[in-house]
Parts: C-alpha cells; structure tokens; sequence
C-alpha cells in the first residue's frame, strides 16, 4: 500500500513537470505568450492610405503614402484586428505628417504608436490654356483639366469648371498656371460709365430717369451715379444690368 502511494505522489510530480515544461514553451524570455502575427510596414502604409482616402470622401483623388519612418517591429495577438488612425486637424491636406495608430484585437486595445509619413493627394485642377488678361471673362475653351499634387497647392485651388466659368481673372494668367478661387470673381452687371434707367418707386408712384454709373458694381451691390436730368449725384442698388433703384427717403 505504502508503494502504491509513492508510485502515485511520483506520478503527480512528473505529470506537473511535464505541466510546467508545456507552459515554459508556450512562453518567451519576457514572460509572455508569443503574438499572433506581426503588423509589417506596408500594411501601416495601407491604414494611413485608406485613413485619408475616407478623409477626403472623393474616389476621383488618389492618396499616395511614401517615406513611413519611425516603424519599429509590432506584434499583435490573434484575433481581429482593427485601427484608429489619429491625426492633428492640420495634417488632413498631407505632405509631412505623424499619425499615431491605435491597434486594437477584438476591441480591445493592445498597442499604439507613432509613425511619420509623407503623404501625396493627387486630383483634378483647372489651368488656363493660353494667357488671360485682366478682367478676361472665363469661357470653356479656356481652361482645362489636368491631374496635379494637391499637397503641394495652395487650399482655393480650382476643383470644378461651373466655379470658374462666367467669372473674369482679377490679374493676368499665364498658360498652364493652375486656377485659384482667389484668381477670380463675378464680373459686375454695371461698369463705370454705362448708361443705366435709375428707379424711384413706392408703394403710390414709380419715376424712371436716366442715369450714369460712377462705379462698377454687381447685382446687390451700392452704386454712385449721376442723374443726367439734374446732374445731381445719387445712390442706388443693381437690379439687374440696367436698372438701379434708387435709394429714396
């Protein structure tokens, strides 16, 4: 009997043995279990690419991500793994950023990191095809599209032909010069000099006369002119490319 339970106790003590000799195995030199797989630089590359593709919610603009730096070796557990891509607001144009990544493995967070990256936006700009002059009202033929980095452009970059076209340059264009919001405006309805019906009206009686724009104005806009009648200077609102109202009191 008293063998039988020595032979027993034995058998405990090898069976842990072998318990302790599996678990030794499963474990690193740290202490902790091996990961379930490595995340590899192109696949931060992916994460920060498809980051700023959902940023700008435009399929015609292509992202290009270059130059990850800062990469060190990230081992996540097995599991499903997603991202969060976190960015200072002044980095969404590209160029030199440094994102910070949050891995997380069944919701749970499990790594984050910092990397730096240059990221490149290409799209669609306007340029002219030949020089326009000042005050030259913008036509079709005028402009084209062509495919430019719009990392590197200034933030009222011309995207859309309908916010150039009817609206005249307010300096001269050289040709292929890529268009700016701020290249344009609408052209005014009166020009100074132009010969215009002043309007006075109210609720009892309407008097016409007719006048001459002392400035250039567009619809809405405060105009100085000269009633040709008294020669007396008057002011009033553009209607329309002839009529002004007159300011009446």
């Amino acid at each position: 009997m008293k063998a039988l339970r020595s032979l027993f106790f034995l058998f405990l003590i090898l069976l842990l043995v072998v318990m302790k000799g599996e678990e030794a195995q499963g474990q690193t030199s740290n202490g902790l279990r091996p990961a379930g797989r490595t995340v590899e630089m192109e696949e931060i590359a992916s994460v920060i690419g498809a980051h700023f593709q959902e940023l700008i919610q435009d399929e015609r603009k292509r992202v290009e991500v270059k130059e990850v730096s800062g990469y060190e070796k990230i081992i996540v557990p097995s599991g499903v793994l997603t991202y969060e891509v976190l960015l200072p607001e002044q980095a969404s144009r590209g160029r030199a950023i440094s994102p910070t990544i949050v891995f997380s493995v069944n919701g749970r967070e499990v790594k984050k990191a910092r990397f730096r990256a240059r990221v490149d936006i290409y799209g669609q700009v306007w340029v002219a095809t030949r020089h326009l002059k000042r005050h030259h009202v913008i036509e079709a033929g005028d402009i084209q599209a062509v495919s430019r980095n719009l990392s590197l452009l200034p933030p009222d970059v011309v995207t859309e032909p309908q916010e150039l076209i009817g609206k005249r340059t307010v300096l001269s264009v050289n040709p292929n010069e890529v268009l700016r919001m701020g290249m344009v405006e609408i052209p005014p309805l009166i020009n100074k000099g132009d010969q215009v019906v002043l309007l006075i009206e109210s609720d009892r009686y309407r008097i016409t006369a007719l006048g001459e724009a002392r400035e250039a104005g567009r619809k809405g806009d405060r105009l100085k002119l000269i009633n040709l009648a008294s020669r007396k200077e008057v002011y009033g609102k553009v209607l329309d490319a002839h009529t002004v109202q007159i300011d009446f009191r």
